[in-house]
């Protein structure tokens, strides 16, 4: 079997997965909308922006998984260098949906692994 066959569907259910895990986490806000509450940090606004870009993002992989990976990819990059030069470091949970959307990328990527039977 194709290895970016495999790699694809582990990201599909690892992303499902955490799109499950997570989205009650984003809801336990109340209203989770940034910057409405002013006793939301920084930490936290930014993280309540990054959240609905990840979870479009996994969603949008199965999909179109370059274009999903990317999404989720550079929704957490961003995320992540905003929080670090604030000074709160960085945040290593979501390191997991970040190497799925590097999963759904690198699936989509290059020439295929195993060669063509012929």
């Amino acid at each position: 079997m194709n290895i970016k066959l495999w790699a694809r569907w582990i990201a599909r259910i690892a992303g499902i997965a955490i799109v499950v895990l997570f989205l009650p986490f984003y809801f336990g806000y109340g209203k989770p909308l940034p910057f409405l509450n002013p006793d939301y940090t920084v930490h936290d606004n930014v993280w309540l922006t990054a959240f609905p870009f990840v979870f479009i993002g996994l969603i949008l992989a199965w999909r179109y998984p370059r274009i999903g990976g990317y999404m989720v990819v550079s929704a957490i990059l961003a995320a992540q260098t905003v929080t670090f030069f604030v000074g709160y470091g960085l945040v290593v949970p979501m390191m997991l949906p970040l190497l799925v959307g590097a999963l759904f990328v690198v699936s989509e990527t290059g020439e295929s692994v195993m060669p063509k039977k012929s």
